[in-house]
C-alpha cells in the first residue's frame, strides 16, 4: 500500500505541483509578449510576475523568522503597498531578470518549507501551512489566467 504524504512532504507536493504548472506556462510565453498588458487597466505580465516573486520573498521571510521565534509574523505592510512596490520595481527590470528572480524566489521559499516540521507546519492553527498554501499554488493558481492575456 503506498504511503500517504502529509506535513513537510505533502506541503512540498502541493507547492511543486502549483509551481510545475504555473512555471512551465510562463516558460512556454514568448518573452516579448511579458510586457503586454493583463487587461487594459491592469499590470503587465512581467509586472505580475513580479508581484508573485515578492509574495513568495515575503513568505521566505516570514517563515525564517516563525522558524526562529515560533511565533506567526504578520505582514508590516498593506497588500497593495507590497502590490504596487512590486509593479514598481518590475518596470525597471528586464524580462529576463524578472524571470530569474521569480525561480530562485520559489526556490528559496521551497528550501525554507523544506526546513519546517510537521509541527511547524501545524501549530499555531496551521498558520505557516496557510502561509504556504496562500502564497505558491494558491497563488499560482490564481494567476494561471492571467497568462492567457496579451494574444
Amino acid at each position: 500500500m503506498a504511503e500517504t504524504m502529509t506535513g513537510t512532504a505533502a506541503t512540498l507536493a502541493r507547492m511543486d505541483e502549483g509551481w510545475e504548472a504555473f512555471h512551465g506556462r510562463v516558460t512556454s510565453i514568448p518573452t516579448e509578449r511579458l510586457s503586454s498588458r493583463i487587461s487594459d487597466d491592469s499590470w503587465t505580465l512581467k509586472q505580475m510576475l513580479a508581484h508573485i516573486t515578492a509574495w513568495d520573498d515575503l513568505a521566505v521571510e516570514r517563515l525564517a523568522k516563525f522558524a526562529s521565534s515560533g511565533e506567526p509574523v504578520e505582514l508590516e505592510e498593506h497588500e497593495d503597498v507590497i502590490n504596487a512596490r512590486a509593479a514598481r520595481a518590475a518596470e525597471g527590470r528586464t524580462t529576463g531578470e524578472v524571470l530569474l528572480a521569480m525561480a530562485d524566489s520559489y526556490r528559496r521559499l521551497r528550501r525554507e518549507v523544506s526546513n519546517l516540521s510537521d509541527a511547524q507546519l501545524a501549530a499555531h492553527d496551521g498558520w505557516a501551512a496557510e502561509i504556504v498554501a496562500v502564497n505558491t499554488s494558491g497563488h499560482y493558481a490564481d494567476h494561471l489566467a492571467d497568462l492567457d492575456a496579451g494574444h
